[in-house]
């Protein structure tokens, strides 16, 4: 008996410990977005890229170890399916900044619409509020501040939609170049595909909210 009540708090360490990390990640990952498209020079952008590709493989990294430990652990601190869907929505958020990071770089973009910038500030204040949402998962106190956090986030993917919307609009009504279109439209559609994954990351979050009352 002693033993399962030792694997029971230490697999309680194991996933809310990867879970803060992998929160971490996303919000490191976020400010150097932003980092970027505050950055007018190219060759001060150039480090910043390959930080977020380091990250970028850090949050592969600490996924795949969530995905490990649900094969290994019997007894789970949350329910697997939900602990399975959170660390993957978290991933996606990741992939998502690395993606339009990747872009931006790719497509060697001087100056950002103020769209993209906009866009990417929801971004790091969305997985800001993600992290203190997943660092309160282990102990679920205050669950009306939590559940409030939540609609907070999807308040900030409401607002993306609508400055995406509109970007998209203004970008085919007024850009000329049909390549700056494409461009700018690919990076668009990553930054809002990073917000609505932090939604998506909620919403896992809320379902574990709930069953913990």
């Amino acid at each position: 008996m002693r033993r399962l009540f030792h694997d029971f708090f230490s697999h309680r360490t194991l996933f809310y410990g990867l879970f803060n990390q992998a929160g971490k990640n996303i919000v490191e990952m976020a400010e150097l977005l932003t980092a970027v498209v505050d950055t007018g020079s190219a060759d001060e952008r150039e480090p910043l890229y390959r930080q977020i590709n380091t990250l970028e493989e850090t949050g592969d990294d600490i996924t795949h170890k969530i995905y490990l430990g649900l094969d290994k652990v019997f007894f789970t601190p949350i329910n697997r399916k939900d602990i399975h869907i959170l660390a993957s929505a978290i991933d996606d958020v990741a992939d998502n900044i690395h993606e339009a990071a990747g872009r931006m770089h790719l497509y060697n973009i001087e100056e950002f619409f103020p769209s993209i910038r906009e866009i990417a500030d929801y971004i790091q204040l969305s997985c800001n509020e993600l992290y203190k949402l997943i660092s309160e998962l282990n102990k679920v106190k205050d669950t009306q501040t939590m559940i409030a956090s939540c609609r907070l986030i999807k308040d900030y993917e409401h607002k993306t939609d609508h400055i995406y919307y509109h970007a998209l609009a203004n970008l085919f009504a007024n850009e000329k170049d049909a390549i700056t279109l494409i461009k700018h439209r690919d990076i668009l559609f990553s930054l809002e595909a990073a917000v609505n994954k932090c939604k998506n990351a909620t919403d896992a979050i809320e379902i574990i909210i709930v069953n913990s009352i």
